[in-house]
C-alpha cells in the first residue's frame, strides 16, 4: 500500500524505517502524511511508503519513508528492500527493552547490505510513556546520530528528519523552517525538558567507537543496553 505517489528517484532520498513490530514505525508514517494517530497497532502488511516534502534553510528536501513489516509473519523485510536507500530511522520503544536490544541487529542488517555508508538515526519512540530501567548507550559512528520522540504527543517528530537532511545535504547547522502542525493526542503530557536532559546525557556518554567492551563491571552491565 502507498500512502502518495512517489516523486522521481532522482529527487528523493529513499529512507527506511526499520524497527521491531509494535515500535511506531507505521504510527510516525502516519503522522508526517495524514497527522492521525491510532491507539490500536495494527502490524504493517508488507510495505508502506510516504514522501514527506521538507523546506530547509538550505533547499527543499524530499524523503520517501520505507515501512516494512517489522517482523517476518507479515511479510518481514527483504534485502532488496534496502536497494538504492541513502539514509535510515531505526526505531525502538524506549518503554520496551526488547525493542532496544533488536536496534544493533538491524544496524547489523544495514551494515551487512550497505556497508553503514547511509546515514542512520537510532530513534527512541513513546518518550510520554514510563521509560524502561535499563540505562541506553551507543557508540559514537561517523553515520549515526540519536534522538528520541513520541508520536502520541506529536513531539520532536521532524527531528530524525533534520538529522538526516544535515547529513545528506553535509550542512551540520540544517534547519527545517516548515513542516505539518501535528496535534498531540488529548491528555497526552510529557516533560521536555526532562527528556531532553536525557538525550543530553546518553549523548555524553557515547561510547569511543573503537571501543569493543564497555568499561563497566559485570553487575552493571546488566543493566544497560548498547543500542550499536
Amino acid at each position: 500500500m502507498e500512502l502518495s505517489p512517489s516523486r522521481p528517484r532522482n529527487q528523493t532520498y529513499k529512507c527506511l524505517l526499520l524497527g521491531d513490530s509494535g515500535v511506531g514505525k507505521s504510527t510516525f508514517l502516519r503522522r508526517h502524511a495524514t497527522g492521525k494517530f491510532t491507539e490500536q497497532h495494527v502490524p504493517t502488511r508488507g510495505l508502506l511508503v510516504h514522501t514527506v516534502l521538507l523546506q530547509a534553510d538550505y533547499q527543499a528536501v524530499a524523503l520517501e519513508l520505507w515501512d516494512v513489516a517489522g517482523d517476518a509473519r507479515h511479510g518481514g523485510l527483504q534485502n532488496g528492500y534496502y536497494f538504492h536507500a541513502k539514509c535510515a530511522i531505526v526505531m525502538f520503544d524506549l518503554s520496551a527493552e526488547s525493542s532496544a536490544a533488536s536496534v544493533v541487529q538491524w544496524l547489523r542488517e544495514v551494515d551487512d547490505i550497505c556497508d553503514l555508508q547511509i546515514s542512520v538515526v537510532i530513534c527512541g519512540n513513546k518518550a510520554d510513556l514510563k521509560p524502561m530501567p535499563q540505562k541506553l548507550l551507543y557508540r559514537r559512528h561517523r553515520s549515526i546520530d540519536y534522538c528520541e520522540i513520541s508520536a502520541r504527543a506529536a513531539w520532536n517528530l521532524d527531528e530524525p528528519l533534520k538529522f538526516l537532511c544535515r547529513r545528506l545535504l553535509n550542512k551540520s547547522n540544517l534547519v527545517l523552517i516548515s513542516q505539518p502542525i501535528v496535534k498531540a493526542m488529548p491528555g497526552c503530557l510529557l516533560d521536555e525538558q526532562k527528556i531532553r536532559r536525557r538525550v543530553v546525557d546518553i549523548r555524553k556518554r557515547a561510547l569511543p567507537e573503537q571501543n569493543d567492551e564497555m568499561e563497566t563491571s559485570t553487575a552493571t552491565k546488566s543493566h544497560v543496553i548498547v543500542l550499536n
